[in-house]
């Protein structure tokens, strides 16, 4: 019999669970589709729902209940979270599963309290809230205790996690309201002024998993195709990475700005062992080529970027629902 113990990361770009005894379970995009009339019925949910994201009638919207990581629509993620759980045949247990559920850093309180009710509506009475950086750095394995800190930087779709933490909690973090889907914003603006091509988001995101890199002078090629500006025809047209390279400098030096901000604020022993063991990246953005070379350029740091970055998060989620007495220490407490 399945564990009835799982954790959730539930985030702008995508949700992934994790399912004591058995691993990831599900990893899918946060995206549903709706009816546009009253009842508002669902009818796709995340990978199918995402492929028709710029595609349907005016009897479907296509949209992401989850907003720089706070849920921005409650009636369309609660659908949604209800469709993941049935998804992995949790519902045929005898009860809704533990959950262990990874919010932003520094979360404030009216935000836990909608994800709460999102979670009661789909039956689950049994849930604890852990903020992602922490959760971030037990996926990655990296060596940490009370009083041995490290500095992670979890870079969502919706917004980027950045804080020193230790397995006594965060020392200093912020989350940022910048993520993978800002890139992709980005690079939409960028390629219509540039080159007068209208593209879609999704095109825009394969773009930037594709070709998207930091190395100066990066040749790698693709075609993408959209809407010429001047004559509304379909057209197309092959970019290299060096040539749609600013706006994803642009994205990662406002990052390392942050960063370096909330460096200043850390106590001279923290910065002391930043300074030995480096910052350490997750999130599939992480997966950008050229991250490790140019974080080093900037900051003078090193840059340990995790093994499948994108599911740091969720993976340390597991580990954290595994041990009771650790998820004792971690959870949040909802006063």
């Amino acid at each position: 019999m399945k564990s009835n113990v799982i954790a959730v990361d539930m985030g702008s770009s995508s949700t992934a669970i994790y399912q004591v005894g058995t691993g990831v379970v599900l990893y899918e995009p946060s995206v549903v589709a709706l009816s546009t009339d009253s009842k508002r019925k669902v009818k796709e949910v995340g990978k199918s729902a995402k492929s028709l994201i710029g595609r349907t009638s005016d009897s479907t919207v296509v949209l992401s209940p989850i907003f720089e990581s706070e849920i921005e629509d409650e009636s369309a993620a609660t659908a949604m979270c209800e469709r993941f759980l049935n998804k992995i045949t949790l519902k045929k247990l005898s009860a809704r599963p533990q959950v262990v559920f990874s919010v932003p850093c520094g979360i404030e309180l009216p935000a836990i309290r909608k994800f709460e009710k999102m979670l009661i509506a789909c039956d689950v009475s049994n849930y604890s809230f852990v903020e992602a950086p922490i959760l971030s750095a037990i996926g990655m394995q990296i060596p940490m205790a009370d009083a041995t800190p490290c500095f992670v930087v979890d870079i969502g779709g919706g917004s980027t996690d950045i804080a020193a933490v230790s397995l006594d909690g965060v020392i200093c973090g912020v989350n940022v309201n910048m993520g993978g889907i800002s890139i992709d914003a980005m690079l939409q603006t960028f390629i219509e002024e540039r080159f007068g091509l209208l593209i879609g988001a999704l095109t825009a995101e394969r773009l930037k998993i594709s070709i998207g890199s930091l190395v100066e002078g990066e040749n790698t090629q693709m075609v993408i195709n959209g809407r010429d500006v001047e004559t509304g025809r379909p057209r197309a047209l092959k970019v290299s990475a060096g040539e749609i390279s600013e706006p994803i400098y642009i994205f990662f030096d406002k990052i390392f700005q942050i960063m370096g901000m909330v460096m200043a604020k850390l106590p001279a022993e923290v910065s002391a062992d930043i300074r030995k063991n480096g910052v350490y990246f997750s999130g599939g953005v992480a997966k950008t080529v050229g991250l490790e070379e140019y974080f080093r350029l900037k900051m003078g740091i090193r840059a340990n970027i995790a093994e499948n970055p994108e599911l740091s998060v969720i993976v340390g989620g597991g580990t954290v629902a595994s041990n009771k007495e650790l998820l004792k220490k971690l959870r949040i407490n909802k006063r």
